[in-house]
């Protein structure tokens, strides 16, 4: 029973600094375009557009840093599926990773909303 609490609450967690992150993006003028699109082996916490850029953004938040930061936890492989589920997305619209004009930004929160770093192409070399 404490697994299913603990997993449920984690969702609502999640879901609530997407939305955080959300509000935020869309102050910076981005539109909102999808969020939580799921796929086999990736998932895309928020789409927006940035004029004509599909934004791909990744939402982390760790109110303790004892395992490492929001940034640290987004891993190689972490970094992998987000491609690969960005690419699957753009797929559905007959697009790719080297015909879309897109970028990958990461937002991570600290303990709370106030706590935020925004990290525009996060995915660049």
């Amino acid at each position: 029973m404490f697994t299913a609490l603990n997993k449920k609450f984690h969702r609502q967690q999640g879901k609530f600094f997407e939305n955080a992150a959300r509000q935020f993006l869309e102050k910076q003028g981005m539109r909102f375009v999808d969020a939580n699109v799921m796929f086999k082996g990736g998932e895309l916490d928020l789409i927006m557009l940035d004029g004509d850029t599909f934004v791909f953004v990744e939402v982390r938040q760790r109110s303790n840093t004892q395992f490492g930061s929001a940034i640290d936890s987004v891993d190689s492989n972490k970094q992998k599926n987000w491609l690969h589920a960005a690419e699957l997305w753009l797929a559905q619209y007959e697009f790719s990773l080297e015909d879309a004009n897109c970028r990958f930004d990461l937002i991570a929160f600290g303990k709370d909303t106030k706590d935020i770093q925004w990290l525009p192409n996060f995915l660049d070399d």
